[in-house]
């Protein structure tokens, strides 16, 4: 793989994550009905927003955006997480930089930053969560093979079924 570069997204990279997210879950669109994509594609393509709830973190091949997460501390995240809980939000990598352990490599930096929070007390989480749909098989099985449990089935979205996800976090000394 190539070089890449791993950081908190600026302010002028958040039409590109807008556009990544869209043409990254565009696969889903053929399970949607053609309101629900127009729905769904038009929530993703504005992460600005959930800039007042999350940090969004970039992966950037060759200055590119080529994968791209929202990660909310313990009292930012959004239903259908607790509150409480620290939260991953919208994972996406790009179709053609997919299979490089991007998705890995973002969601362990939420896990890490979660970690720090709990060690220092800022905004303590006990618990990382997350929710996907039934269609996102290849997220689901990243998120279990980093040992999230899937806890429940939550309210269907856009005639999806969806799940809720959690990890206990442990103190980064």
């Amino acid at each position: 793989m190539k070089s890449f570069i791993l950081e908190n997204a600026s302010a002028a990279d958040l039409p590109a994550i807008g556009e990544l997210k869209v043409v990254a879950y565009r696969e889903f669109s053929e399970y949607l009905t053609p309101e629900a994509w127009e729905m769904m594609s038009s929530n993703l393509s504005k992460p600005e927003r959930l800039t007042d709830r999350a940090t969004f973190m970039v992966v950037k091949i060759d200055g590119a955006i080529a994968a791209s997460v929202a990660y909310c501390l313990a009292g930012k995240s959004v239903d259908p997480i607790p509150t409480e809980w620290a939260s991953i939000l919208l994972l996406a990598v790009a179709p053609d930089h997919r299979g490089k352990g991007l998705g890995e490599l973002l969601t362990k930096e939420c896990l890490r930053r979660a970690a720090v929070a709990l060690r220092q007390a800022q905004r303590p989480a006990g618990v990382m969560g997350l929710f996907t749909s039934e269609r996102m098989v290849s997220a689901q099985r990243l998120y279990e093979r980093l040992g999230f449990v899937r806890e429940c089935e939550i309210p269907p979205r856009l005639g999806m079924r969806y799940f809720r996800y959690r990890l206990e976090l442990k103190r980064e000394d």
